[in-house]
């Protein structure tokens, strides 16, 4: 089984799939750190020039009538009211109050912030390098007719599956650790460069590390789950195409006409995942008034679910791609 994986590595090395897939993820990661670089700069203009901006709104502030701050103060209480939160404010306090520097100063995203937020949007073109990787190193030997050739050495059906998908899986790896790298490396350095000395506590670190390994780790399911496919449809192209459609149709048509699907969906799950449990807010369908009775539901889906949605999604592909492959001609 270590010999059928490795000659499977060395074969994927060969065609350079992995070396463009794990240039796509640096590319990808880099254009990441130069947004933080831009936002970075964006935040020291903003603060070189707070004084002018507050002298500038002086000039042009009038305070509000004391009609219309009372107006303010009745409803707000009117809304905590009906809400029961207590914490809803409509800000009555800053229509009396005359500008002043801090509203104008900006606030620095944190480190950990950067991290977090980086890695929930970059785990999805990650998984996608990572699915196209893993589809097209099974795909392509379908397509040349090459699958033969492996039954022929070993005319196991098993053994040649498990090879292939563990050696898919594993191309996923450095597609995402390459990628997860630049960022873990690039974001403190531009914060550093830019004067934003915001480092992480080593409990942060421990948990950023482990945000990371479960990137890495969806990235090897992914490349997996990639190769499972390919064994189900034999072109990769129709892989990808597959993944798309469902993109649109599911996270973007149903999840708006189905609310109550939300938690069900790929995305949900893999945000869950990564993030070790997230939440959605699902609106009434119909308000009185959005400021009063339109109330918010918060869900929660755990870290659990998300584990089980995508380990039964991934075993499900697998296991259907071996009984086709175990009963259908290779040719």
């Amino acid at each position: 089984m270590t010999r059928l994986v490795r000659v499977e590595l060395r074969r994927i090395l060969a065609r350079r799939v992995l070396v463009l897939a794990v240039l796509a993820a640096a590319v990808v990661a880099l254009m990441a750190v130069f947004g933080v670089h831009q936002l970075s700069v964006s935040i020291n203009d903003q603060r070189a020039h707070a004084q002018n901006y507050v002298e500038e709104a002086r000039s042009y502030w009038e305070p509000s009538s004391l009609e219309d701050y009372q107006a303010c103060v009745r409803d707000q209480a009117r809304a905590r009211q009906e809400t029961g939160q207590g914490e809803v404010d409509f800000g009555c306090e800053q229509m009396r109050r005359p500008p002043v520097l801090e509203d104008f100063m900006p606030v620095s995203p944190s480190m950990e912030g950067q991290y977090r937020e980086l890695l929930g949007y970059l785990v999805y073109p990650f998984l996608f390098l990572a699915l196209a990787a893993g589809s097209t190193s099974v795909a392509a030997e379908f397509t040349h007719r090459t699958m033969g050739s492996w039954l022929t050495f070993l005319p196991r059906r098993l053994p040649v599956f498990s090879a292939k998908v563990v050696a898919a899986a594993l191309t996923g790896i450095p597609i995402a650790g390459v990628g997860l790298g630049l960022v873990l490396i690039g974001v403190p350095a531009v914060f550093r460069y830019h004067g934003i000395d915001d480092g992480l506590s080593g409990a942060q670190w421990v948990s950023m590390g482990w945000m990371a390994l479960r990137v890495v780790g969806l990235a090897a399911a992914a490349a997996a789950f990639g190769a499972g496919a390919a064994f189900l449809v034999r072109h990769s192209a129709v892989v990808l195409g597959l993944m798309v459609g469902y993109l649109v149709l599911a996270e973007g048509i149903l999840r708006g006409l189905y609310p109550s699907w939300t938690r069900w969906l790929l995305g949900t799950n893999l945000e869950a995942f990564v993030e070790h449990g997230t939440t959605w807010v699902q609106w009434p369908t119909f308000c009185d008034d959005i400021t009063v009775s339109c109330t918010p539901t918060t869900h929660v889906v755990s870290f659990a679910q998300g584990a089980v949605v995508l380990s039964t999604l991934l075993v499900l592909t697998l296991g259907l791609a071996l009984l086709r492959f175990q009963r259908s001609d290779v040719e």
